[in-house]
């Protein structure tokens, strides 16, 4: 096995955790032995082993180009109304979408990640994703396709080896820990400065969502690693030493309550350490994650 340690994946930041994860699911399609595990190093940082010698930002770029061909699980927002764009069509339209990539099965799961089809806001539009962050001109699946058009390989080699110093212009699904810039707390009005995104990152971010399903809770979506609603709404992850296949990290990251587990349930997983997240909306509807907490 070849070991790739990633500096730039953090565990301890919400966004550094899906991107690996995302990395995961990318190279996975190539060597279904990939594993992934985390060290301890100053902070907790992801180490993929894998069974080829091959480049790792070559192996992501080389599935962007293959999202960028074209993928039902992003084209259908192209040109699409808001709504559509920002995860919150009429149920019915959503249910349609959930049918129309039954045979595709990448694209269903992205698709079980949105919404489910069932629950609806207080406007009786479809629930989407718990990690939808996005309000005002922002649009979900608008931030999709900007960032799948305008990533490079310079993004992806910041994302998987840091520091992570990002560039303004392409579009953000808003995941980093404690990103928010609040005005009382700096000597200049942030809405005069362009944010700084890591498009590398979001990507693939993005591309762990089929591991975080949407699932209907009565008429609530409930999003996997999510827990309690509105204002106390919380996400919590693991991080795990011995390397684990993506089936095995799908099965740890679904765990209910994991933050209530045991220290002997956590030793018989190799789960080291669990964090969580507050999810913090603003009253326009913005989300944010607050820094991480150890559990």
């Amino acid at each position: 096995m070849n070991t790739h340690e990633l500096a730039g994946l953090q565990a301890a930041d919400p966004l550094g955790f899906l991107a690996a994860i995302g990395l995961l699911r990318v190279v996975t399609r190539r060597d279904q032995s990939a594993r992934l595990r985390w060290i301890e190093a100053g902070t907790w940082r992801a180490v993929l082993d894998v069974s080829g010698s091959w480049n790792l930002p070559d192996v992501v770029m080389e599935d962007v180009e293959r999202w960028r061909a074209g993928h039902a699980a992003v084209d259908f927002a192209i040109g699409a109304e808001r709504k559509v764009q920002d995860l919150k069509p009429p149920p019915d339209d959503f249910r349609r979408l959930m049918e129309s990539v039954n045979d595709d099965a990448e694209a269903a799961s992205f698709v079980a990640a949105y919404a489910t089809g069932v629950a609806v806001d207080g406007t009786g539009q479809s629930k989407p994703t718990s990690l939808h962050f996005c309000a005002g001109q922002q649009r979900f699946m608008d931030a999709v396709l900007d960032v799948r058009k305008t990533v490079t390989r310079e993004d992806i080699v910041e994302a998987l080896q840091g520091p992570w110093v990002g560039r303004s212009g392409p579009k953000s699904l808003r995941w980093r820990a404690a990103s928010e810039r609040y005005r009382a707390l700096l000597s200049f009005d942030p809405s005069k400065e362009k944010p700084l995104t890591i498009p590398g990152a979001v990507w693939l971010g993005f591309q762990a969502l089929p591991l975080f399903p949407v699932v209907p809770q009565g008429l609530r979506a409930v999003t996997t690693g999510f827990s309690g609603r509105g204002k106390r709404e919380r996400f919590a992850w693991p991080v795990w030493s011995p390397p684990l296949s993506e089936d095995a990290v799908r099965v740890l990251v679904g765990t209910g309550r994991l933050v209530e587990t045991t220290h002997e349930w956590r030793v018989a997983r190799g789960v080291e350490q669990v964090f969580e997240s507050a999810v913090i909306r603003s009253s326009q509807g913005y989300g944010n994650f607050a820094a991480a907490d150890p559990r």
